[in-house]
């Protein structure tokens, strides 16, 4: 324990197991907790999967990959208290699957067309799909810690945010569109996303994610361009699934720091994450195909 997060964090466990807190020193890195005997064992556990464990026993301790894999398998497997996280993952699943089909009748149309380059855009339109879905998921999700967030995860969200998605839109439309294009609609939506995550701390945080968004939305753009004869297509497919390692890690952060996501906050249905995810895929993809220097133009 070394911070008010820390601090913030404990507390939480002990009221959800209706404990009390009396005394947290940071400087011993030890807590006094009261409870009903019958709870010790399992606050303990709860603690030590928080990465807080009794003193001699290493198993929960901060950056033991096993707590990473627990996670994760809680999510595949449901449990309640990731039930936010499995829910989520369920909406992501339907929403690319739906979109993906999609998809595949909008290429029949461009083959149907004779469009000689439709078979150009069928990966960056995966990539767009891919993009939108990863990112509405973790926007959903940060939105659930709003008002139980400590200040520094606060500015860490927004500006991951803001620097990831600046950095995806920005390389997708700069790969088709050119540096002008590419950046300016990096910037917008790396800007926003950004801004609006980390605002639950303040203007410091939506000030952190309006710059993050600035210089990601510029980078994505300008590194797309630069790539454009050596393997772009393969850089793009590597850069998002580095961007989506990144985004799963930020809502790993905030259940590591802040405990199981608010039920309270979350009202998200499949029906809305489909449409918004459905709307964000289609506004890049008519970017792509109909931009000032869209490929549709240089057969």
């Amino acid at each position: 324990m070394t911070c008010d997060s820390c601090g913030k964090l404990i507390t939480k466990v002990a009221e959800q197991n209706e404990a009390i807190v009396t005394a947290i020193d940071f400087e011993r890195h030890s807590v006094a907790i009261t409870c009903e005997p019958e709870k010790l064992d399992k606050l303990k556990q709860e603690l030590a999967e928080k990465g807080y464990p009794e003193k001699g026993k290493e198993a929960g301790t901060r950056g033991n990959p096993l707590r990473v894999n627990k996670y994760l398998s809680a999510i595949i497997a449901g449990e309640q208290h990731v039930g936010i996280e499995t829910k989520l993952m369920n909406y992501a699943l339907g929403a690319a699957a739906v979109l993906i089909i999609l998809t595949g009748f909008g290429y029949s149309f461009f083959i149907s067309k004779n469009i000689s380059n439709a078979n150009a855009y069928i990966p960056l339109l995966f990539l767009a799909i891919v993009g939108s879905i990863i990112t509405l998921f973790s926007y959903y999700h940060m939105n659930c810690y709003r008002k139980n967030i400590s200040c520094a995860n606060g500015m860490m969200a927004g500006m991951t945010m803001g620097m990831i998605t600046g950095f995806m839109v920005g390389a997708l439309i700069g790969a088709t569109n050119g540096i002008f294009i590419g950046s300016t609609t990096g910037i917008i939506v790396g800007m926003a996303l950004g801004g609006n995550v980390g605002r639950c701390c303040g203007v410091m945080g939506t000030m952190e994610g309006i710059m993050a968004g600035l210089m990601a939305g510029i980078m994505g753009a300008m590194t797309s361009i630069m790539m454009l004869r050596d393997n772009l297509i393969l850089f793009l497919y590597i850069l998002f699934g580095v961007c989506t390692f990144v985004l799963g890690g930020l809502s790993y952060l905030m259940y590591r720091e802040s405990g199981a996501a608010s039920k309270m906050e979350f009202k998200t249905t499949f029906r809305d994450f489909l449409t918004t995810s459905a709307a964000f895929s289609i506004i890049l993809a008519l970017m792509m195909l109909y931009g000032p220097k869209g490929l549709l133009f240089y057969p």
